[in-house]
């Protein structure tokens, strides 16, 4: 008997193709249900919380301003380029103290690229408007330098892969008119970084990309709370690493497709779309992950998904389009689909063939415009001082903070924002953050690098939702801890009691000591994007716990022992439940796990293998009972 027939089940329904491939492996839900069409489309309409749209900062933040200190005018009529290059290439010599540029409302009339530094540091720099409807930088009309043949960005980061930190937020990029050679925001970042709140747009229509991610090598990071408008391709990705994670995206009014992802693995909740033309192309050995997909105005020729690679899609809504998905040369009837899976669904034991479905809820969001309100922490004696103040929000102004002991969080704070400041122990000592209250308000702790003698205690029922942060220590819960939201961190995630979790964007690196990375106890774990590197467990989960994995890349990196590769699975399932979305990038076998899952169900053992997978794409593993 083969390794396949002792060690998986698979769940397939097998259709012909006319051309192109030579036969289609899928599974779609039944659950397509006219209810459940619109129960989850109208869930689009209103993505997440609400900001205020001008949002204001104390003038002591420690950031570059860019009208202050490098004379920018932001008046729509001068050029401000050499002001905003200047500061982008004044020397910044540290990691821990990265380059940010505030944008005062205005319009930054531009006519060239604000190119990231070429010398120096590759990492860690901020563009921060004051809203998208406030800050616009603009490109001049008609200029020789973006004309057809050119692909020119407006806004280019540094590429590669250490290309960290990198953020853009609330502000619109416009490209002008008569630029067709123009490429919107042309991005990388690694490990960490996003743009969100943020509007690319063409005033013409013309330009080839509005988001551009064709470098070497995109992410893992967060494009959350972005609309494109006009280009011929609204966003574009490519290569195999490291894996992007996209929330709330609006496109519109593209000339030749909305997104085309070429070879990575991208994971996508909330994406509407009106365009004629289709929404997403997913080609080479790309995985994109969908979740809830509203998509009208199409044209009766087209599909809205050309799929030509591998493909998870779930609440999928097309208007107009001759159907919602085409793989390779197969129209896929219908033009909704409750949950759509291409290739296939693997087990091994029996599950039903669909994931999990965990319920989703939003990252909380919280900005407090009355400055009275906002309590500078160089201003208090002592951390806990600041705390005690009574402001909703506490800052650190950027730079380092060695500090130690505990410090108690009180429920008149609602925010603690570091603005990419290091805060730490002392050698031989630690500092504990405790949430202990019962407030109803959540608690936003975002832009940190937290050393390893940091530690985060979350015991009350308050909520905490952790942001653009790396957090080196310790995330402890409690029997009592309340929901816990992650956007955009780094960080080990070890669930001791059972929690609600929802993270977005999750980095986790243990390359100098192999260790379980996530650990699931009995609580309900959902994750849209997960990218890991390094060996020991990427999950586990147990006591009844359930983990829904959405996304990307699992990145082994190290090469494993014969011993740990006989016994270290990637995935741990005992008596509980989980279902697996993800893509593998390992540069050999002896840099892979052998095992990828694990499972354990009254008292018995399976184990799904490597050398079983068709391919380094996993559009759905699935580990659970109907209970």
């Amino acid at each position: 008997m083969t390794n396949k027939l002792i060690y998986r089940s698979l769940g397939l329904v097998l259709i012909s193709l006319l051309s192109g491939c030579a036969s289609e492996t899928l599974y779609s839900s039944p659950f397509n249900s006219e209810d459940d069409q619109l129960l989850e489309t109208s869930q689009l309409l209103d993505h997440s919380p609400t900001l205020p749209q001008e949002k204001q900062f104390p003038n002591d933040i420690g950031w570059i301003n860019i009208k202050q200190d490098y004379g920018a005018k932001g008046d729509g009529k001068t050029d401000d380029t050499q002001a905003i290059q200047k500061a982008l290439a004044t020397p910044y010599s540290s990691y821990n103290r990265p380059k940010l540029i505030y944008f005062p409302k205005g319009t930054y009339l531009v006519s060239d690229t604000l190119q990231f530094p070429a010398e120096g540091m590759q990492c860690c720099v901020t563009f921060q408007g004051q809203g998208r409807d406030n800050t616009i930088i603009k490109l001049k009309d008609n200029l020789p330098a973006y004309r057809a043949d050119a692909a020119a960005a407006v806004i280019r980061t540094r590429a590669g892969n250490i290309a960290f930190r990198n953020y853009i937020r609330d502000l619109t990029v416009n490209t002008g008119r008569g630029n067709p050679g123009a490429v919107g925001i042309d991005y990388i970042s690694n490990n960490r970084g996003a743009i969100k709140d943020v509007t690319i747009k063409s005033e013409d229509g013309q330009g080839r990309i509005g988001l551009s991610m064709l470098r070497q090598w995109p992410g893992p990071s967060l494009i959350k709370n972005v609309s494109i408008e006009g280009f011929d391709v609204g966003i574009r990705t490519f290569h195999s690493v490291y894996g992007m994670v996209f929330e709330n995206i609006n496109l519109s009014n593209q000339n030749e497709v909305g997104l085309q992802n070429t070879s990575n693995t991208i994971a996508i909740r909330n994406l509407k779309s009106n365009n004629s033309v289709p929404v997403i192309h997913n080609v080479g050995n790309g995985l994109t992950i969908l979740l809830n997909g509203e998509f009208q105005g199409g044209s009766s020729s087209v599909s809205a998904i050309n799929n030509r690679a591998y493909i998870y899609a779930r609440n999928v809504t097309a208007q107009g389009y001759q159907s919602a998905i085409q793989n390779w040369d197969h129209i896929v009837p219908d033009l909704y689909h409750r949950e759509y899976i291409f290739d296939r669904v693997d087990s091994l034991f029996d599950a039903p063939k669909h994931s999990l479905q965990l319920p989703i809820e939003e990252t909380p969001v919280f900005h407090d415009n009355n400055l009275n309100h906002w309590a500078n922490v160089k201003d208090y004696p002592s951390v806990q001082a600041a705390m005690n103040s009574g402001h909703s929000t506490i800052y650190f102004p950027r730079g380092d903070y060695p500090t130690s002991g505990f410090i108690n969080i009180p429920d008149t704070v609602k925010k603690i924002i570091g603005f990419e400041s290091r805060l730490g122990a002392p050698k031989n000592e630690k500092v504990v953050f405790q949430i202990t209250d019962k407030s109803t308000d959540p608690l936003i702790i975002e832009g940190f690098i937290l050393n390893e003698r940091v530690t985060i205690q979350h015991a009350s029922p308050r909520t905490l939702a952790l942001k653009y942060s790396q957090l080196q220590g310790s995330l402890l819960n409690s029997k009592e801890a309340g929901k816990l939201f992650l956007e955009d961190v780094q960080t080990e995630l070890h669930l001791d009691y059972p929690q609600q979790v929802w993270a977005r964007q999750l980095n986790i690196e243990t390359l100098s000591n192999p260790r379980t990375k996530i650990s699931n106890n009995g609580g309900n774990l959902w994750i849209l994007g997960l990218k890991t590197e390094g060996k020991g467990s990427v999950i586990e989960t147990t006591n009844g716990g359930q983990t829904e994995l959405l996304g990307t890349v699992i990145y082994p990196v190290r090469k494993f022992t014969d011993a740990e590769q006989k016994t270290q699975a990637a995935f741990v399932n005992e008596n509980s439940n989980h279902s697996l979305i993800y893509s593998l990038s390992a540069a050999s076998a002896q840099r892979n796990y052998q095992i990828q899952v694990k499972e354990i169900r009254n008292g018995e053992t399976k184990v799904f293998l490597t050398e079983d997978l068709p391919s380094y794409q996993i559009p759905l593993f699935v580990g659970y009972n109907n209970n």
